[in-house]
């Protein structure tokens, strides 16, 4: 079965389970107005993927000085629900500790106990502008070693070493970086589509059928 819907807009026609982590940096480097263009950044990614509570599930944590997990897995069950989310997502400000920040989301957000599916496959989309202020290997190379796949991309200012070191391989499937906030609309595409295939790639290796 064809996995992209063709046409004007991708679409994902991947509609079995998978858990994904959208992880934003929103700290003061950011600035309000660029903020925004991550807002769209936000819904635009969301929208060709099939959510729903037994499909594609998506949950969010913003982080700067120190994570905050704006909605877990089960909240926001539809696709509708989660777009509205990410379009009201508010700038929180702050430093940039990427590291905590990925702690944070395989302590509190990829449990079971806090929502997460067992035996589904399960992804973090991390966006930054800068350089953490504390070390991201070891709290990403954890989530990696749970079976967690990472695509990094950064924006501006952020280190291509540090996104190549956070995030899975093979890195020119999972690594994204773009001079200036406005030209995240011109990578939605690439990531979305790399997401989708990823999504039934695991999903085929589970021994799981895409419905």
């Amino acid at each position: 079965k064809e996995t992209f819907k063709k046409g004007h807009r991708f679409r994902c026609e991947h509609s079995s389970p998978a858990d994904v982590v959208l992880l934003v940096d929103g700290s003061w480097s950011i600035g309000r107005s660029n903020f925004k263009l991550i807002r769209e950044f936000l819904v635009n990614f969301i929208t060709p993927f099939h959510v729903a509570a037994d499909k594609v599930r998506i949950a969010l944590s913003q982080y700067s000085g120190d994570p905050r997990t704006e909605w877990n897995f089960t909240q926001y069950p539809t696709k509708e629900e989660t777009v509205a989310a990410a379009r009201n997502l508010r700038y929180k400000g702050g430093n940039t500790f990427t590291g905590l920040a990925l702690t944070h989301i395989q302590e509190e957000i990829l449990l079971n106990e806090a929502g997460a599916k067992p035996e589904t496959p399960k992804f973090v989309i991390l966006l930054t502008d800068g350089k953490s202020q504390d070390d991201a290997n070891v709290s990403s190379q954890s989530l990696k070693d749970s079976e967690v796949e990472i695509f990094a991309v950064g924006v501006k200012n952020a280190d291509e070493a540090e996104l190549r070191q956070i995030a899975s391989e093979p890195l020119e499937k999972h690594v994204y970086n773009v001079p200036d906030f406005p030209q995240l609309r011109s990578l939605v595409v690439n990531l979305t589509r790399a997401l989708c295939t990823r999504m039934v790639e695991r999903t085929a290796s589970l021994g799981v059928t895409d419905k």
